[in-house]
């Protein structure tokens, strides 16, 4: 049998509906390898690239250059030798009718929900189908759960997941004083208590590593897996300016420059996500949460959390993912880390590995889950 592969708009976040076609970066007629990328979209949200799911001949190139549309809709064919023209036209005219069904219309978007805690409420996305285990995804300093907008979808497909607005971020309302780390920890687990009747598979971000590390030294027994991305914790070295400059950026070029630090590639940044974050920073109470989550974080001498003790105590498997290009939490010394840690550092990628490197990630995500 033929091996006819389908290259199609990916979901993107569970609320994406529609990317557009910027740029193909092979041509038909080209041989392609499984992982290698192949087409650049755009969405609201970030530019990012697609892989290829298998190997083969691109036979056919079906949305051209500055098109838009609907998530699903079919992009380009990738076949073997063995396809003819004749298949291929059948291919593509089934695939025409199967996205017409409404197979991937509006039923399937998720929308966020606030779940009331002690002293506030917290925004999460559930997505997947149910299950006792669930990945809990915890973003960091000024983001917010569209951090995981290419993750979430392609894990939902496999596993239960939650995304959540840490205190003091998106949807979710802030923390008073005293130990913000150790109250945002809290919250967050309240937060999931009732929704997650087995284990948990932490992945958390930059200072959402560090909330996920504090919730599995507090829940050993209930956290399954950790996987932690360029967390903060595990050295004194980081980009304090980043932290000074981001809650200080009051206009969209600031901004700008801030947000380009985060990638090795700033062509990432969209100016949706640009505008997005510059409204969630002009909400009341946002420039003094954040300033207080950045006092937590580090000082003119560095950083001033340290999560080295609390992975050195867990005995769930825990992988450290890391872009080599990071520019505001640099890659530590694997000497220094605990010994049950397993530390992969990604060449070619910024602070923002889940979007830059995004279904490396993912395959790792998931091979820490399997170990456990």
């Amino acid at each position: 049998m033929s091996l006819i592969e389908a290259v199609t708009v990916p979901k993107w976040g569970m609320t994406m509906t529609e990317g557009t076609i910027t740029q193909w970066m092979v041509n038909e007629g080209d041989t392609i390898a499984r992982g290698q990328e192949i087409l650049e979209i755009e969405t609201t949200k970030v530019t990012n690239v697609l892989e290829a799911a298998a190997s083969g001949t691109l036979r056919r190139i079906v949305l051209q250059q500055g098109t838009t549309a609907p998530v699903g809709a079919l992009a380009g064919v990738i076949t073997d030798e063995a396809a003819t023209a004749e298949e291929i036209d059948a291919f593509i005219e089934s695939y025409a009718d199967r996205l017409g069904s409404g197979a991937e219309g509006d039923a399937g978007i998720a929308a966020p929900r606030t779940v009331d805690v002690e002293g506030g409420t917290i925004n999460l996305l559930e997505a997947g189908e149910a299950s006792d285990d669930v990945v809990l995804f915890l973003h960091g300093f000024g983001g917010d759960l569209s951090t995981w907008l290419f993750n979430q979808p392609p894990l939902a497909e496999k596993i239960r997941t939650i995304a959540v607005d840490l205190p003091g971020h998106g949807a979710s309302s802030p923390v008073d004083g005293g130990d913000i780390l150790a109250k945002i920890a809290s919250a967050v687990s309240a937060a999931v208590q009732d929704l997650v009747p087995g284990k948990l598979h932490l992945v958390g971000h930059s200072f959402g590593g560090a909330v996920a590390a504090r919730i599995a030294a507090d829940q050993p027994s209930r956290v399954a897996s950790l996987t932690l991305i360029a967390p903060i914790g595990l050295s004194k070295q980081m980009s304090r300016d980043f932290l000074v400059d981001f809650v200080a950026a009051e206009r969209r070029r600031p901004l700008l420059n801030v947000l380009e630090r985060l990638f090795a590639d700033p062509s990432k940044i969209t100016n949706d996500m640009v505008e997005g974050t510059l409204r969630f920073k002009r909400l009341e109470g946002v420039p003094e949460a954040l300033s207080a989550i950045a006092d937590t974080i580090a000082n003119e001498d560095g950083q001033l959390q340290s999560i080295r003790a609390l992975l050195a105590g867990l005995d769930c498997p825990v992988t450290l993912l890391w872009g080599e290009q990071d520019q505001i939490v640099p890659v530590p010394d694997a000497a220094d880390l605990p010994a049950k840690v397993t530390l992969r550092s990604l060449p070619a990628v910024g602070h923002m590995p889940q979007m830059e490197a995004s279904a490396t990630v993912n395959e790792a995500i998931l091979e820490n889950i399997q170990k456990a």
